[in-house]
Protein backbone atom coordinates (compact mmCIF):
# COMPACT_ATOMS: atom_id res chain seq x y z
CA UNK A 1 0.00 0.00 0.00
CA UNK A 2 1.77 3.38 -1.05
CA UNK A 3 2.34 6.03 1.94
CA UNK A 4 0.04 8.76 2.55
CA UNK A 5 0.76 11.61 0.44
CA UNK A 6 3.22 14.19 1.86
CA UNK A 7 1.00 16.57 3.45
CA UNK A 8 3.06 18.95 5.52
CA UNK A 9 3.12 22.77 4.19
CA UNK A 10 6.58 23.03 5.04
CA UNK A 11 8.31 20.29 2.90
CA UNK A 12 5.14 20.64 -0.04
CA UNK A 13 6.81 24.29 0.32
CA UNK A 14 10.27 23.16 -0.24
CA UNK A 15 9.28 20.66 -2.77
CA UNK A 16 7.90 23.24 -5.23
CA UNK A 17 10.76 25.62 -4.09
CA UNK A 18 13.22 22.58 -5.80
CA UNK A 19 10.93 21.66 -8.54
CA UNK A 20 11.05 25.32 -9.82
CA UNK A 21 15.23 25.46 -9.41
CA UNK A 22 15.56 21.81 -11.40
CA UNK A 23 12.80 22.79 -14.17
CA UNK A 24 14.77 26.24 -14.81
CA UNK A 25 18.18 24.28 -14.73
CA UNK A 26 16.79 22.32 -16.98
CA UNK A 27 15.21 24.33 -19.49
CA UNK A 28 18.01 26.67 -19.92
CA UNK A 29 20.18 23.65 -20.01
CA UNK A 30 18.32 21.69 -23.07
CA UNK A 31 15.99 24.14 -24.77
CA UNK A 32 16.62 26.97 -27.05
CA UNK A 33 15.36 29.77 -25.61
CA UNK A 34 16.70 33.12 -26.19
CA UNK A 35 17.93 34.99 -23.44
CA UNK A 36 17.41 31.89 -21.09
CA UNK A 37 19.02 34.07 -18.21
CA UNK A 38 15.54 35.90 -18.29
CA UNK A 39 13.50 32.88 -17.75
CA UNK A 40 11.82 32.83 -14.53
CA UNK A 41 9.42 30.01 -12.53
CA UNK A 42 7.13 30.97 -9.53
CA UNK A 43 3.95 30.36 -8.21
CA UNK A 44 0.73 31.66 -9.97
CA UNK A 45 0.21 35.43 -7.40
CA UNK A 46 -1.85 38.74 -8.53
CA UNK A 47 0.81 39.83 -10.32
CA UNK A 48 0.62 36.93 -12.31
CA UNK A 49 -3.10 37.12 -12.94
CA UNK A 50 -3.12 40.94 -13.04
CA UNK A 51 -0.60 40.10 -16.53
CA UNK A 52 -2.75 36.74 -17.78
CA UNK A 53 -5.98 39.67 -17.79
CA UNK A 54 -3.63 41.62 -20.42
CA UNK A 55 -4.24 38.82 -22.84
CA UNK A 56 -6.89 40.24 -25.04
CA UNK A 57 -6.29 37.08 -27.90
CA UNK A 58 -6.67 34.83 -25.78
CA UNK A 59 -9.46 32.30 -26.82
CA UNK A 60 -10.31 30.36 -23.57
CA UNK A 61 -10.82 31.85 -20.01
CA UNK A 62 -9.57 28.92 -17.37
CA UNK A 63 -10.13 31.28 -14.01
CA UNK A 64 -6.83 32.33 -13.29
CA UNK A 65 -8.31 34.45 -10.81
CA UNK A 66 -9.53 31.70 -8.68
CA UNK A 67 -5.93 29.99 -8.13
CA UNK A 68 -5.57 31.60 -4.78
CA UNK A 69 -8.81 30.40 -3.71
CA UNK A 70 -7.78 27.03 -5.08
CA UNK A 71 -3.98 26.91 -3.82
CA UNK A 72 -5.90 27.06 0.32
CA UNK A 73 -8.01 24.84 -0.29
CA UNK A 74 -5.18 22.44 -2.28
CA UNK A 75 -1.63 22.82 -0.61
CA UNK A 76 -0.60 19.86 -3.06
CA UNK A 77 -1.33 21.58 -6.07
CA UNK A 78 1.69 22.68 -7.90
CA UNK A 79 0.79 26.30 -9.77
CA UNK A 80 3.16 27.93 -12.22
CA UNK A 81 4.00 31.10 -13.47
CA UNK A 82 6.52 31.17 -16.00
CA UNK A 83 7.79 34.50 -16.79
CA UNK A 84 10.41 35.94 -19.33
CA UNK A 85 11.65 39.29 -17.83
CA UNK A 86 8.50 40.88 -17.25
CA UNK A 87 6.21 39.06 -19.70
CA UNK A 88 3.95 36.35 -18.70
CA UNK A 89 4.60 32.96 -20.83
CA UNK A 90 2.18 30.86 -19.53
CA UNK A 91 0.23 29.38 -16.42
CA UNK A 92 -0.23 25.82 -15.23
CA UNK A 93 -2.27 24.31 -12.09
CA UNK A 94 -1.62 20.71 -11.37
CA UNK A 95 -3.14 19.18 -8.37
CA UNK A 96 -3.02 15.18 -7.43
CA UNK A 97 -6.33 15.93 -5.43
CA UNK A 98 -6.82 12.62 -3.30
CA UNK A 99 -4.97 10.07 -5.55
CA UNK A 100 -1.93 8.31 -4.35
CA UNK A 101 -1.05 7.69 -8.26
CA UNK A 102 -2.16 10.72 -10.43
CA UNK A 103 -0.96 14.32 -10.47
CA UNK A 104 -3.73 15.73 -12.80
CA UNK A 105 -2.88 18.85 -15.16
CA UNK A 106 -6.16 20.56 -14.74
CA UNK A 107 -5.10 23.60 -16.84
CA UNK A 108 -2.21 24.88 -18.88
CA UNK A 109 -2.30 28.04 -21.13
CA UNK A 110 0.06 29.99 -22.80
CA UNK A 111 0.59 33.61 -23.51
CA UNK A 112 -1.13 33.96 -27.29
CA UNK A 113 2.05 36.39 -28.02
CA UNK A 114 4.20 34.49 -30.34
CA UNK A 115 6.61 36.37 -30.20
CA UNK A 116 7.71 36.03 -27.05
CA UNK A 117 10.76 33.84 -26.09
CA UNK A 118 8.88 31.48 -24.55
CA UNK A 119 6.60 31.07 -27.26
CA UNK A 120 7.07 26.99 -28.17
CA UNK A 121 8.30 25.91 -24.63
CA UNK A 122 5.45 26.32 -22.37
CA UNK A 123 4.35 23.03 -22.40
CA UNK A 124 7.49 21.46 -22.09
CA UNK A 125 8.57 23.88 -19.48
CA UNK A 126 5.51 23.88 -17.21
CA UNK A 127 5.28 19.65 -17.64
CA UNK A 128 8.81 19.18 -17.04
CA UNK A 129 7.68 20.90 -13.22
CA UNK A 130 5.08 18.79 -12.87
CA UNK A 131 6.41 15.25 -13.97
CA UNK A 132 9.42 16.45 -11.04
CA UNK A 133 6.49 16.93 -9.02
CA UNK A 134 4.73 13.87 -9.12
CA UNK A 135 8.21 11.98 -8.50
CA UNK A 136 8.60 13.75 -5.25
CA UNK A 137 4.85 12.94 -4.11
CA UNK A 138 5.77 9.44 -5.12
CA UNK A 139 2.98 9.33 -7.85
CA UNK A 140 3.04 6.91 -11.02
CA UNK A 141 1.23 9.19 -13.82
CA UNK A 142 0.93 12.83 -14.51
CA UNK A 143 -2.77 12.58 -15.99
CA UNK A 144 -4.14 15.56 -18.41
CA UNK A 145 -7.71 16.24 -17.18
CA UNK A 146 -9.69 16.39 -20.29
CA UNK A 147 -7.53 18.12 -22.51
CA UNK A 148 -8.50 20.51 -25.65
CA UNK A 149 -8.61 18.07 -28.54
CA UNK A 150 -6.68 21.07 -30.52
CA UNK A 151 -3.65 20.85 -27.65
CA UNK A 152 -3.82 16.45 -27.71
CA UNK A 153 -1.24 16.92 -29.85
CA UNK A 154 1.18 18.69 -27.96
CA UNK A 155 1.28 16.17 -25.05
CA UNK A 156 1.80 13.42 -27.23
CA UNK A 157 4.59 15.21 -28.59
CA UNK A 158 5.45 14.87 -24.72
CA UNK A 159 5.38 11.06 -24.24
CA UNK A 160 1.85 11.41 -22.84
CA UNK A 161 -0.12 8.33 -24.28
CA UNK A 162 -3.68 7.16 -23.83
CA UNK A 163 -3.70 4.34 -20.72
CA UNK A 164 -6.86 2.54 -20.64
CA UNK A 165 -8.54 3.42 -17.10
CA UNK A 166 -5.82 6.18 -16.27
CA UNK A 167 -6.59 8.50 -19.52
CA UNK A 168 -4.30 10.76 -21.45
CA UNK A 169 -0.77 9.76 -19.22
CA UNK A 170 2.76 10.39 -18.78
CA UNK A 171 4.15 7.22 -16.99
CA UNK A 172 6.29 8.61 -14.09
CA UNK A 173 7.90 5.23 -13.46
CA UNK A 174 9.27 4.93 -17.34
CA UNK A 175 12.33 5.91 -18.31
CA UNK A 176 12.53 7.98 -21.63
CA UNK A 177 16.01 8.82 -21.81
CA UNK A 178 16.45 6.40 -25.12
CA UNK A 179 13.67 7.65 -26.27
CA UNK A 180 14.19 11.31 -26.35
CA UNK A 181 17.74 10.87 -27.95
CA UNK A 182 16.13 8.67 -30.35
CA UNK A 183 14.01 11.58 -31.26
CA UNK A 184 16.97 13.77 -31.21
CA UNK A 185 18.57 12.02 -33.67
CA UNK A 186 15.44 11.78 -35.75
CA UNK A 187 15.40 16.07 -35.73
CA UNK A 188 19.13 15.88 -37.06
CA UNK A 189 18.72 13.77 -39.78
Amino acid sequence: MKPKLQSDPLILSSYKEAVFDATLMEAISSRDIKEPGSLRIREIDLEAISDYETWLNSEYDFGWERVPKWKRRDPKALDIALWHGEKLGGLCYASPKDSREKMLVLYLQRNPDKSLPTAGHVAWICLTAVRFYGVLLDLKWVVVKDPLPEARHVYERHYFKNVPGVGLAYDLEQDYADIEKEAENERKN
